[in-house]
C-alpha cells in the first residue's frame, strides 16, 4: 500500500512550448490536456500531454528559458546511449503494448520526416529510437506485458563493480515493508547553508512552514477555465 505504480508526470524544460506540444500531439499522437500559468512561479507556462488518465509528460517554459544554453553531454545526450550530467534526464522511453504498435509508431514518426532506428531486441523489451525537439532523446519500447525477470537480468559482475554486497542485493530486490503513520512523520531540520532545494530569494521561508501551512498557503486548485459540464 502506498507504493508508486507509474509515472504521474515527467516535467521537461523547454524554450518553445508550442514546438514541444506540436511534436508530441502531431508526431507522437498524444493529447494536449493542460496549458496554464504554472502555480507559484511567475510568468511561467506549464503544459501537459496525456499518457493516461493519471500519467503525463509536462513541459515548463519561463522567461529565462531561452537564456539557459543547452550543452550536449551536459544538459542532454548526444545520442540515445550518450551520457549527461548526474541528475539530468538521459532519455525518455514511452511504452507501447505490442511489437505491432511499435512498428505503427515507427511509421507514424517517419511519416513526419524523422529518422528512426530500430527496433532493437533487448531481450526483455524491443525498442525504437529517435530525436525529438531541443535534442531530447526518445524511445518507444514494448515488453508485451511481460515483467522483467530479475534472476536473468541482474548481472553479478555489474553488482560487484557497483560495490553492492549479496546482503544489500537481497535488500534491493526485496525492499522492507513500511507501516504508514498517517502522515505524522515530521520533516528533518534543514541546513540553510546546504539546502536540498534552491528556492528563489525570499521563499526559503517554506522550510520553516508546517505541512498544514504549505498545503493551505501554496495550493492552487482552481482551473483557468470553468467547464460548462
Amino acid at each position: 500500500m502506498g507504493l508508486p505504480n507509474g509515472v504521474h508526470h515527467l516535467a521537461i524544460c523547454t524554450k518553445d512550448m508550442k514546438e514541444q506540444i506540436e511534436f508530441f500531439t502531431q508526431v507522437v499522437g498524444m493529447e494536449l490536456v493542460a496549458l496554464y500559468w504554472m502555480h507559484g512561479v511567475k510568468n511561467t507556462y506549464h503544459g501537459f500531454v496525456r499518457l493516461g488518465d493519471s500519467s503525463s509528460i509536462a513541459f515548463v517554459q519561463g522567461p529565462e528559458s531561452g537564456e539557459i544554453q543547452p550543452q550536449t553531454g551536459v544538459s542532454h545526450a548526444s545520442w540515445t546511449a550518450g551520457l549527461v550530467a548526474p541528475g539530468a534526464m538521459q532519455h525518455l522511453a514511452l511504452n507501447v503494448d505490442t511489437e505491432e504498435d511499435l512498428l505503427t509508431m515507427r511509421d507514424r514518426v517517419r511519416s513526419h520526416g524523422h529518422w528512426v532506428m530500430g527496433p532493437l531486441d533487448h531481450g526483455f523489451c524491443k525498442s525504437i529510437y529517435f530525436a525529438g525537439p531541443e535534442g531530447m532523446m526518445l524511445e518507444f519500447s514494448t515488453s508485451e506485458g511481460d515483467a522483467i525477470d530479475a534472476e536473468s537480468w541482474i548481472d553479478p559482475e555489474v553488482v560487484k563493480l557497483n560495490g553492492i554486497s549479496l546482503e544489500e542485493l537481497e535488500q534491493y530486490k526485496n525492499p522492507p515493508a513500511f507501516e504508514s503513520q498517517g502522515g505524522a512523520v515530521q520533516n528533518p531540520e534543514v541546513d540553510l547553508n546546504d539546502p536540498p532545494m534552491q528556492f528563489p530569494p525570499g521563499q526559503e521561508v517554506v522550510y520553516s512552514m508546517s505541512d498544514k501551512d504549505v498545503t493551505e498557503k501554496l495550493s492552487e486548485t482552481t482551473p483557468p477555465v470553468q467547464p460548462n459540464h
